[in-house]
């Protein structure tokens, strides 16, 4: 494990490590949206990074793409393991926050 965290590099740790703390934030959100103290935390500012995270998971996942298409076989094979996995968060920071921002759009 400690080898395909270095492989992948420091800035995609630090983007999964913030996911998984978007993620985790999820069992605290209230669709009624607290304004003030710490509720402001899990609703709002959580939401918004997390929704920021999407749009920086793709332009990774593009980026990715574009490096794998000159590479050789082995770089192949590491960028599309991140793929894979940028993939995967990006799942599933639509699957799990879709239904609080559909509750509180809405």
């Amino acid at each position: 494990m400690k080898s395909f965290l270095n492989e992948i590099g420091t800035l995609r740790v630090m983007l999964m490590f913030a996911t998984l703390l978007s993620l985790s934030a999820i069992p605290f959100t209230d669709t009624n949206v607290r304004m003030d103290g710490w509720g402001l935390l899990p609703d709002v500012l959580v939401p918004v990074v997390s929704f920021i995270l999407v749009f920086i998971i793709l332009l990774d996942m593009l980026m990715s793409r574009v490096f794998m298409i000159e590479a050789d076989e082995a770089k192949r094979s590491k960028f599309n393991k991140i793929f894979l996995l940028e993939l995967m968060l990006i799942i599933s920071l639509l699957v799990l926050w879709s239904p609080y921002f559909t509750a509180v759009l809405s």
